[in-house]
């Protein structure tokens, strides 16, 4: 066994023990970092440029303006009317709060771009207005956790942001390949909805569709409604990069925030400028430490000899193999921290196997979106469990059903590489 398999197994071995341990991220990745800094014998000084330039980037100054822009929409009231005007679009649809619930994560998806952001803000919402319907807490809970997956996969996408870090690769592309993904996790939670919703007693009501109800829903929301829209289009026509965008979102919420539905003053804009940068604070620093994690898998050469030593398994193998890892330790780790340990060991065996890095990147944001909704970390669950104020192996127990749907669209990104590489192709050839 090389050196580099050594190091990677102790280093890992002792990452996983300290986030068992309840250390927090931070701690146990720049812990391990440092650790093989000084058991190597190498200068402190080497951390430093490490950290900086990891984080010198402009294209991660999207990230506190996309999370900046969520923020201002929902408490702006903004979400409530994306809410009604999907609840007016599906008026005659049987369990209609859990295909709303649905729709407006997908439309929020195009305005924050995180999976936590869209399932606290949705799920404000939504979860007390199914529950006082008859669809049970840990159900409504459950799917309102499973549609946050979204929102990073579905552009703009903060996690697609740290991958195009990490890689190199085209933020805008990957925003573009996100989309189809996106849509089809939508539909298929909806599909599984449809048949979970007959066996329950609700207490909603069909109303007769009337237009006049969704002409006035959709006047409340339109505004809203253009923030992705100016969002994708500005970065898919080549008029704002995606940083840009970023900022062009954040003040469009504000404007209207402000002056149109007149919900935000001065003090609640600050508030949300202090919760963005918290948030964006959580994910440099992590950025930063994880930079030492992977320049040590560099100098190691462990993505070097980890594709030599897998060059005799098959195909499917290796691509089965790299999608249970993403899985597994999407189920223990922030996504953003199990990309910035984790893609840069697995990028290299994904090019071996001519895995275009745009397709793969959608892959790996997949599955680790998977984990975010599956215990013991869970993190969506969490969140949602805490609104539903229900026990969260109830809402452990109503999710399960709902990993069959995100299997799916997993498997056709996996299998399809039309549905990540189709739309980056005619867009970008343009």
């Amino acid at each position: 066994m090389s050196p580099g398999f050594v190091l990677i197994g102790w280093a890992s071995a002792l990452l996983i023990v300290l986030v068992l341990l309840r250390f927090p991220l931070v701690v146990a990745i720049g812990g391990v970092g440092a650790l093989y800094i000084y058991t190597a014998q190498l200068p402190a000084s080497t951390i430093a440029p490490l950290i900086t330039n990891a984080i010198d980037s402009s294209i991660l100054l999207a990230i506190p303006l996309y999370l900046l822009a969520g923020d201002l929409m929902n408490v702006s009231g903004a979400t409530q009317k994306i809410v009604d005007f999907a609840s007016a679009l599906l008026s005659r649809v049987r369990g209609r709060l859990a295909h709303t619930n649905v729709a407006t994560s997908l439309i929020f998806a195009g305005m924050s771009g995180s999976a936590l952001a869209d399932a606290a803000a949705v799920g404000k919402v939504m979860i007390p207005a199914m529950v006082r319907q008859g669809y049970g807490a840990p159900f409504a809970a459950a799917l309102t956790a499973s549609a946050s997956t979204i929102g990073p996969i579905f552009p703009p996408s903060i996690p697609m942001i740290v991958y195009g870090a990490i890689t190199g690769v085209s933020v805008g592309a990957l925003f573009l390949a996100g989309v189809i993904p996106g849509v089809l996790v939508a539909l298929a939670l909806m599909g599984y909805s449809a048949f979970a919703v007959r066996r329950m007693k609700l207490t909603e009501t069909l109303e007769p569709f009337s237009v006049v109800d969704l002409l006035r829903a959709t006047r409340a929301a339109m505004l809203p409604l253009l923030t992705p829209v100016i969002i994708l289009s500005g970065i898919f026509t080549g008029i704002m990069t995606p940083t840009e965008a970023g900022a062009i979102a954040a003040g469009y919420a504000a404007l209207i925030g402000v002056f149109v539905y007149r919900t935000l003053d001065l003090s609640k804009i600050i508030e949300c400028c202090v919760q963005s940068m918290k948030g964006t604070a959580t994910v440099m620093i992590l950025l930063g430490f994880a930079a030492v994690l992977g320049w040590m898998i560099t100098y190691e050469g462990v993505a070097r000899d980890f594709v030599e030593a897998t060059a005799g398994m098959s195909k499917v193998t290796l691509i089965l193999m790299i999608n249970v890892v993403l899985l597994i330790v999407g189920m223990f780790m922030d996504s953003t921290a199990a990309m910035l340990v984790f893609v840069p060991l697995l990028a290299p065996l994904a090019a071996s196997l001519d895995i275009p890095a745009v397709q793969f990147g959608v892959m790996v944001v997949v599955n680790l979106m998977i984990g975010l909704v599956t215990p013991p970390v869970g993190f969506s669950l969490y969140v949602t469990a805490k609104i539903a104020a229900v026990p969260l192996h109830d809402v452990i127990r109503a999710a399960v059903p709902f990993y069959l749907p995100l299997m799916l669209v997993l498997v056709i990104v996996i299998l399809v590489p039309a549905a990540t590489l189709w739309l980056p192709s005619i867009m970008l050839a343009r």
